[in-house]
């Protein structure tokens, strides 16, 4: 799987919690990008199985199970 920086900071941002975009946002850095570039992020991993999307309340997301293992990969090999 080849991910962007954005969408690597998107990932590591997400939780098993319900999220919104601007939420997402909200917790990464300033010059990471703006919400349409985090919405074009969550399009893409949400293709690759790493987060899903509510279907009873549109703009809400989160990680999958897979989503959460390499979240916990990719934080291992950063510390």
């Amino acid at each position: 799987m080849s991910t962007t920086p954005l969408q690597q900071s998107v990932l590591l941002a997400l939780t098993t919690e319900w999220q919104t975009p601007e939420q997402i946002v909200g917790q990464l850095p300033k010059d990471s990008g703006n919400l349409s570039d985090v919405n074009q992020s969550l399009k893409h991993l949400l293709r690759e199985g790493l987060v899903q999307a509510t279907p009873v309340v549109f703009g809400l997301y989160r990680l999958t199970a897979l989503g959460a293992t390499i979240k916990a990969t990719e934080l291992r090999e950063n510390t």
